[in-house]
């Protein structure tokens, strides 16, 4: 089920370094019948390692990706801030890839659709690569064709073989999921031919270094990603960086681009100022790393505090938005069902289950206008702003919002 990893792997290096310890947890998108709990014995350590030599940050141990996607409940954001941003980076994509016409969009780890529906909406044809049966289903209810497997080298021959290359590879929040990167370039390889762009987006390492944003560790997400790892990786591959993007999606994301050495587009000055601030920022000393840890710490004390001292007051509180981040939240805080009373999430696959390791229920979003708990803990506080934008009668009514991230806070509605 579980095994534990001794070298970096973009770089291979063995010059790894412990910077922070979050115990036992459960997997986070593990949402289970309230029958299943007594059952349930899978707690599996987390733990963060830095490679001193190219700075990536990953798990120490790696879970076997049967386990994790074999009852998958994770589905893309319907949320206007999502649908704004794939929106805006297929368009991106499409007007400045240099293609010569609609490209052959193929996206890994594609779930329900929705971003390849963007590149339809372009003219795009397109195929998603899904492993998780339930959630590619959905995809194809919603008239994007998908390929029902794992991305990986073999794979990638076979797509080729039956569907044609590739001109645009798109990969979101899903290379930082897979253990085996050689083999992610094998792939890359094997479906893009001489003047294809790789599209990856990925939450950024400085983000997750500068507001302490730990509850985005989790055993799916085996890396949190530098620029300084993703050259490294490429160093002896056929491949080169060719530009980066930053965006506040999902708490900080990079989109890498990535071409063949062939291909004559020339290096975008983003790769080189990304690097330099990753540098002086000294990402790769595990010394730099200490007043992280200290923030987490501080987080993992202040929150739980400030819901408790809430309780005592006679007032309720509920979860908003069961995100996997949100479990790693919980799970590490030692917040329960005796904490907060229920959590309310869109998702069906995860309506009337239990959030795994705390046990709280999961329930729909009208619970929260229907029952109008005195706060509401941001689970999913990398949409705070929506959120918060959108709830305004439960604000009015006097329901207040907690944001955990980076520092603990009551969010006042103006009056």
């Amino acid at each position: 089920m579980i095994h534990e990893r001794h070298t970096c792997r973009a770089c291979g290096s063995r010059n790894l370094a412990p910077i922070l310890d979050l115990g036992p947890t459960a997997l986070a998108n593990d949402f289970l019948e309230p029958s299943e709990v007594k059952a349930y014995a899978t707690f599996l350590p987390l733990r963060l390692r830095l490679c001193q030599d190219c700075s990536l940050v990953q798990l120490a141990e790696v879970v076997d990706p049967g386990v994790l996607y074999s009852r998958y409940a994770y589905v893309t954001s319907t949320s206007r801030t999502m649908q704004a941003h794939l929106e805006a980076q297929s368009k991106h994509l499409v007007e400045t890839g240099g293609f010569a016409s609609a490209p052959r969009v193929l996206e890994i780890a594609s779930n329900t659709g929705p971003y390849l529906q963007k590149f339809q909406a372009h003219g795009c044809t397109v195929l998603g690569v899904e492993p998780a049966r339930n959630i590619a289903e959905l995809a194809e209810r919603a008239g994007v064709p998908t390929w029902t497997d794992f991305f990986n080298a073999h794979n990638a021959r076979e797509i080729r073989a039956e569907w044609g290359a590739a001109d645009l590879l798109c990969g979101r929040h899903v290379f930082a999921h897979i253990d085996d990167w050689q083999d992610v370039v094998a792939a890359l390889d094997a479906i893009t031919h001489e003047r294809s762009l790789v599209a990856l987006e990925v939450p950024y390492l400085v983000d997750f270094f500068e507001r302490a944003e730990f509850d985005t560790v989790y055993h799916e997400h085996l890396s949190y990603v530098s620029v300084r790892s993703v050259e490294a990786l490429l160093a002896r591959s056929p491949f080169r960086l060719q530009r980066v993007d930053h965006y506040p999606i999902h708490g900080g994301s990079v989109l890498l681009q990535i071409r063949r050495r062939s291909d004559p587009t020339p290096a975008h000055e983003s790769v080189a100022r990304f690097i330099s601030r990753e540098r002086h920022l000294d990402l790769h000393e595990a010394a730099a790393w200490q007043p992280f840890v200290k923030k987490v710490q501080h987080i993992q004390k202040q929150l739980p505090a400030l819901v408790r001292q809430i309780r005592a007051r006679g007032q309720r509180v509920i979860g908003y938005g069961a995100s996997a981040k949100g479990n790693t939240l919980l799970n590490t805080c030692g917040l329960t069902a005796s904490d907060l009373d229920y959590i309310i999430d869109n998702t069906p696959f995860k309506q009337g289950k239990v959030a795994p390791g705390s046990w709280i229920p999961v329930q729909p979003p009208e619970a929260l206008l229907r029952d109008r708990p005195d706060y509401a803990l941001l689970l999913a506080w990398n949409f705070a702003d929506e959120i918060i934008a959108r709830e305004v009668e439960y604000q009015r009514g006097g329901g207040r919002f907690i944001i955990p991230i980076p520092e603990p806070r009551v969010v006042e509605f103006p009056r």
